[in-house]
Order: C-alpha cells, then structure tokens, then sequence
C-alpha cells in the first residue's frame, strides 16, 4: 500500500528565520497525520454496513456524526469520538502546533495554530475551522485534521484525517482574487431561501505546496473549498485554495498522457502544454469559486448518495458558463476557455479508465461520465475510432442545459429524479 505523503519541493520566496522554524514544524505535524488515516483505512475493511450504522443511529445520533469511529465490541456497535480514539496519534500533533505557534511573529496566525492544536485534543472543529476563515492572509498556511467527508462508501460520511502545508503564492492569489471578484458579482439574483447566499464572504488563496498528508496525499486534489458545514459558511464564509504542485502533478500524471491519447495529433497542435496547465488550473478555480452559488440547504438530505456527483458536477459546469464572463471582461481569451473544457475533458477520460481501480475518486468519476455522455447526445462531442473530437461553440450550448438540470436536482430534486437522470447519462 503506497504511503499517503507527497512531499514537495517548490521554489520559496525568501522566509525569515522564524517562518522558516514555524514552517518545518508545520511539516513535521502535517507527516504525522499519516498513521490516523491509514488506521481510518483499516477501519474502511471492518464489515459494518449502512444499515446497522441507521438503525443504531436511531437511538444514538452519535452514530451519524462525522467526527465518531465505528467499531464492534463484542457484537454490538460503539460510536466512539475522534479524539478519544486517536488520542495516542493525536497528541504529538497537537504538541507540534504548539511549538509553531510559540515560534511564530504573527500572532493571530499563532493563536488559530493553538486552537487547532485544541480542537485536535477535545473535538472542537467548529471553533478552529472559524479561527482560519476569519484570519487575515498570512504566507504560511495549514490545514490539519478531519476535514472532509469524502468518500461515503468508505467513512460512512466521516471525516478523513488529511493535512497540507505550504506558502502564499503572492501573484496567483492576486489573479484567483481577481477572478472572484468578477464571477462572484456576476449573478447577483434574488436568494432563494432554499439557497445560502455566501458571495461576500468567500476567500481564495493560492499555495505552493510543501506536503500532502492523509486524504489529500491519496486524492491530490489541485483545489478545494471549505468548509462544508453550511451553518458555518452562512455565518462565516468559506475559503477557495489552490495548490500548484498538485496542478503540476495532475498534467504530468493525469491531463498529457490522456491528451496524447483521445485526441487527433492535428487537434493536438492547436494546445500546448502550458495552455492546458493553466486551463487546468483555471477551471479548478472556476469549480470551486462556483461552489458559492450552489449551497443548496436540503441538497444533500434529498439526494442522499447521489448529492455528491451532482454538486460536484454543478459546480463545474456553472465554472464554465461564468468563465464566459471572464471572457467579456478580456480576462481570458476564446483559447484559452477551449483549454479548460479540453483539460477537463482529459480530467474524465482519465478518471474512467481508471474506475475500477481508484473508488475514491467514484463521485468524480460518476460526474465525468455524465458531463462526456451529456456532450454526445448534444452532438457537441463525437467519438470516431477512440479520437474524441469536440464542437466548442455546442459545447457551450450543451453546458446552459446541463445547468438547469443540475441545478434543479440541486435546488428541489428527489433521489428518485437524481437517479433516472444518472441511469441516463451515468453509464
């Protein structure tokens, strides 16, 4: 079983003497995150199914909890918290923020480092999740923790320890911020009250990454939005986080070989490799600024399983139809909008091939399959010999009506509806 790490070896800017201690402390908390999640991955094996997990819910809700293992004792179920579980784990974690935060010269970046120390020992998550979203930026970052809850199949909904560590990319997150503050003014419409309006209260950074640990280390994501608890986004806000290292990683694993090999070499000439690293990157950050519009406050209890990969999916494709506002704003160029639908593209082909072998990445997959299925019946993508050749301007057509579904299985949707709609397009 390959380790979940991957260290990186970005070029810094110049850190002074206590950033560079507090940075190395960082990195030694983030690999010990490590252990917790390949117990977490023992746990995934231990035969409990949803069902016994609901019926024992109903008389403890503990159960349900993001935050609880689940394991048999002498034949029946316990609910026992993470930081009672993990203690052992927990503690040279917690000791390790500490120290960074008695290093640190910026003191409400030492002070958010000393509350996560304290949510990691007690259980209390909320109060450290709203410490980071309400810190100022600052050029050291970490995540540390049980953050998502990502793969259902595996954690029954429970959160899965995970950690980065890296430093502000000053002129990437200027250009993030920049795009935010044109898309997230881009649809100011009356709120329903289904729906959670965060528009004003979105952050975004941009990181060169040190280190992956748990979760991430397995998933690489290049981008992500957090958090998820949508009280706490309502009251808050949420953060948008970029990770070039990751981008770099996905074009060399991922988004070339595939690019290579679906599409005609004449095709292939009109894109070179850095036009489809920035369209990768671009719309990751378009699918994740786009998460703000679609905080839908029933979604998830609606669709049940299948919430994920509509959600996920949503907030691509809404991330293409505002990037063409982007478009009007000559922020980006008709090339350049091509290559993130490109990159994508490649993103999905990539993820299925690979469906029988990574689980983890199910809900993206399931996405992927539907967005290219959608595509072919709109004749706005056509497959001839294994070359996959697209129609942009029926794309573009395509992405309007794909939207209103997604959107209405979102905002009003049964699992039932969510259902015919991915035996239709999720083969």
């Amino acid at each position: 079983m390959q380790e979940p790490l991957i260290e990186f070896n970005p070029k810094l800017p110049k850190l002074s003497k206590s950033e560079s201690k507090v940075l190395k402390l960082l990195v030694e908390a983030a690999k010990l995150i490590v252990p917790i999640y390949l117990e977490q991955e023992k746990l995934a094996d231990s035969g409990i199914n949803r069902k016994e997990i609901e019926e024992a819910a109903k008389k403890d809700p503990s159960f349900l909890s993001p935050y609880t293992v689940i394991e048999k004792v002498d034949g029946k179920l316990v609910a026992i918290p993470y930081h009672e579980n993990y203690k052992e784990l927990l503690k040279p974690i917690a000791e390790k923020l500490e120290e960074a935060s008695r290093h640190t010269d910026n003191k409400e970046f030492g002070r958010a480092l000393k509350i996560q120390a304290k949510a990691l020992l007690i259980g209390s998550y909320d109060e450290a999740t709203i410490a980071w979203l309400k810190m100022k930026p600052y050029i050291l970052d970490i995540s540390i923790g049980p953050v998502e809850h990502f793969d259902d199949e595996v954690f029954f909904g429970k959160t899965a320890y995970q950690a980065w560590v890296g430093v502000m990319d000053k002129e990437g997150t200027e250009r993030l911020n920049n795009y935010k503050s044109i898309i997230l003014s881009a649809k100011k419409v009356s709120v329903p009250t289904e729906r959670v309006d965060n528009y004003d209260k979105v952050k975004a950074k941009v990181l060169d990454v040190t280190i992956f640990s748990g979760l991430l280390a397995k998933t690489k994501f290049v981008g992500v939005n957090l958090p998820s608890n949508i009280s706490i986004v309502e009251k808050i806000g949420s953060e948008v986080t970029l990770f070039n290292q990751s981008n770099n990683l996905r074009m060399k694993e991922q988004i070339m070989p595939t690019f290579e090999k679906i599409f005609h070499r004449e095709f292939r000439q009109g894109f070179g490799f850095e036009d489809l690293r920035r369209g990768n990157l671009r719309y990751i950050a378009m699918h994740e600024l786009s998460h703000s519009y679609l905080y839908y406050r029933h979604a998830e209890e609606n669709l049940q399983d299948l919430f994920m990969p509509i959600y996920e999916l949503a907030a691509t494709v809404l991330g293409f139809r505002l990037a063409g506002t982007l478009l009007l704003k000559d922020r980006i160029n008709n090339k350049q909008l091509e290559a993130m639908i490109v990159a994508f593209l490649c993103r999905n082909f990539y993820l299925a091939g690979q469906n029988q072998i990574n689980k983890l990445m199910a809900n993206y997959t399931l996405g992927g399959t539907i967005f290219i299925n959608f595509l072919l019946e709109s004749d706005a993508l056509k497959e001839l010999k294994g070359i996959a050749i697209p129609n942009f301007m029926k794309v573009f057509i395509a992405l309007h009506d794909l939207f209103r579904i997604l959107e209405q299985l979102l905002a009003s949707g049964t699992r039932q509806e969510a259902a015919a709609f991915v035996k239709r397009y999720g083969k």
